[in-house]
């Protein structure tokens, strides 16, 4: 009975900690983008739902496929877009995070094997600062989900992708 009693306790506490808490993240829509045959960079996009009452932060992701792969903001400066290494991205509770063209994305860098072709598929795994994982498994498309180019982000896929 004793072992039962600690076997409750522990699934208890498992159950109100933050890395269950941090479970109720849902993602949406994700997609990788396409990468022209010379590239060895793409991204990353989705919408990321946290429905939970504690903020999340996505601080890294990784993924076989990928050297590493980085959380970029796409800012634009003086007429030119350009790229910004971003240590964390924050889904505030109740709402949402957009990674999407033109904004924050997941930058994966340095490919390994052929490049993505529309029709494959990319796993990987976001990584929160409270130690929760999502694994994400995204179609690659040429255009997004909803068939538009993008913002000329494909400029950014060649071997640099600016600076970090």
């Amino acid at each position: 009975m004793r072992h039962l009693t600690t076997a409750l306790f522990t699934v208890a506490t498992l159950a109100v900690s933050p890395l269950a808490a941090a479970s109720d993240l849902v993602i949406h829509d994700p997609w990788v983008r396409e990468m022209p045959p010379v590239a060895d960079n793409s991204a990353g996009y989705m919408r990321i739902e946290n429905p939970s009452d504690t903020d999340r932060s996505l601080v890294d992701a990784e993924s076989d496929l990928f050297g590493h792969l980085e959380i970029h903001e796409s800012v634009e400066e003086d007429g030119t877009m350009r790229m910004e290494h971003r240590e964390e991205l924050v889904i505030p509770a109740g709402g949402e995070a957009v990674l999407e063209p033109g904004g924050y994305h997941v930058m994966l860098i340095d490919r390994h094997g052929e490049p993505l072709k529309e029709g494959d598929e990319v796993a990987f795994t976001l990584i929160f600062a409270d130690g929760h994982t999502q694994e994400v498994v995204a179609p690659v498309l040429r255009h997004g989900p909803d068939g538009e180019a993008g913002d000329g982000h494909d400029d950014h896929h060649g071997d640099h992708h600016g600076d970090h």
